[in-house]
């Protein structure tokens, strides 16, 4: 489930629901083997199908790509961790999706035919797997709750790093920044939450908490491809980190939070604090000066630009700031292309990139997974949309883990970057059923695997 739950806004307006996939493909980057040049394999062979001008999607791969993948982009930030319980990537092919257009509430149901040596079974006729997916919406009163929900139940649990620790952490950026290694870096901690609790069930909590634009529902699969029924990647993303519709790539980079007030006149006062924040304008344009450059790898030259420096975006717990900027791919050049000279974004690393993940990868005690990695759709169309996956569970194990992370720049004072911490959240904790000041007392929990 690819989701708009929130206000339409750009980029956000659809949401796409695929079910019976064709095949999926695990990849876990193991001995070296390059998720983006597989995934390149897979995609690049199979772009016939035509665009269609009224869908962003009708066929083609849904799925995530983890943090740690940028060991293959990025390959000197002196990468030393992998996830645990989550693939470095994974893509799911579908041939039969349903598709909702928040702007005018249409639903509509679409497919395609695969051809034989890409399908690698024999598939139902599409006329029957549309007819199928039309009486499965009749049937349910919304595509999210697809089973019966169960009974939330969980137990306390655990930051990997504490309050003190993190304020030495962002201490520590602090001297870098000072020393001229970097300009600014985000800094993530972990919460560990044990249930038993079904992904479906945290999923519509996270929803209706912290509605998003970029909502995403991935199973989890076993290297086999099995779906073992109890791990997801659950995210409510409110940032689109890219989209390729023909030629034309746009990025929207979130850089700059201000928490939520308890009425409109707060709410006021809080958004005009974020507008006038010097601090907050910085952060942001460092950024779109990253990803400016790195749009300008793969873009025709002179053709990325900035269409917006910084709007003020209202989400259910903060306010954020954020950039839209926009290029044309160079003719040859496709997904796997852009996404691998983007990848990490820079809103969730920092400027210098390969410097800030040599930082976060010093100083951050745990892999990320699928935080701060991306979640979207790859159309045999040749179009992509992904978002990056901040606001974003991984339940697997009997585990719930959920992170947040802050840009430090020069400017910044610990305690108010903890403070931030708390405000993004929000949301997460309400769908978990805890508070942070009820588990602001952790002991480590180990959550990565060494790459030796």
């Amino acid at each position: 489930m690819l989701e708009s739950v929130a206000e339409a806004r750009s980029g956000g307006r659809y949401s796409i629901f695929a079910v019976d996939a064709v095949r999926i493909e695990c990849f876990q980057g193991a001995g070296g083997n390059d998720p983006f040049a597989q995934s390149a394999r897979r995609w690049r062979p199979w772009r016939r199908l035509a665009q269609e001008p009224d869908l962003p999607f009708i066929g083609g791969w849904v799925g995530m790509i983890s943090y740690e993948a940028g060991e293959f982009t990025e390959p000197t930030a002196q990468w030393c961790r992998r996830a645990e319980h989550a693939p470095m990537a994974q893509w799911s092919l579908f041939d039969t999706v349903l598709i909702h257009d928040a702007c005018d509430d249409r639903w509509t149901v679409a497919g395609l035919e695969l051809p034989d040596d890409l399908a690698g079974k024999a598939r139902p006729a599409l006329e029957d797997r549309l007819s199928r997916m039309e009486s499965f919406v009749a049937q349910a009163t919304h595509p999210r709750l697809p089973i019966g929900i169960d009974p939330f139940t969980s137990r306390i649990g655990e930051w990997n790093i504490s309050r003190e620790n993190y304020l030495k952490q962002v201490r520590r950026a602090l001297e870098y920044i000072r020393a001229g290694d970097i300009f600014q870096v985000n800094l993530a901690r972990r919460f560990r939450l044990a249930t038993d609790a079904h992904p479906v069930s945290i999923y519509q909590r996270l929803c209706e908490k912290n509605p998003a634009a970029f909502a995403a529902y991935v199973p989890i699969h076993r290297p086999d491809g099995r779906d073992d029924r109890s791990a997801a990647v659950l995210s409510s993303s409110p940032e689109l980190f890219l989209q390729l519709r023909g030629s034309d790539v746009t990025t929207r980079p979130i850089k700059g939070t201000q928490p939520r007030g308890t009425d409109r006149q707060h709410d006021a006062a809080a958004s005009r604090a974020l507008a006038e924040s010097e601090k907050d304008r910085a952060e942001l344009n460092m950024i779109i000066d990253l990803e400016r450059n790195d749009l300008g790898r793969v873009c025709e030259y002179g053709s990325v630009r900035v269409l917006s420096d910084g709007e003020i975006e209202s989400h259910p717990t903060v306010f954020h700031r954020t950039a839209t900027i926009c290029g044309r791919l160079r003719p040859g050049l496709d997904a796997v292309d852009l996404l691998r000279a983007t990848f990490p974004g820079g809103s969730v690393t920092g400027a210098p990139k390969v410097r800030a993940m040599q930082i976060i990868n010093e100083l951050e005690p745990d892999a990320r997974g699928p935080y701060c990695g991306a979640i979207g759709y790859v159309g045999l169309d040749g179009n992509m949309q992904l978002n990056l996956a901040i606001r974003t569970l991984t339940l697997a194990a009997g585990f719930v883990d959920c992170f947040v992370g802050s840009a430090i720049v020069a400017d910044s004072d610990p305690i108010e970057e903890y403070r931030e911490l708390k405000a993004k959240a929000a949301g997460m904790m309400a769908a978990l059923g805890v508070s942070a000041e009820e588990v602001e007392q952790p002991a480590p929990v180990a959550a990565g695997t060494s790459l030796g």
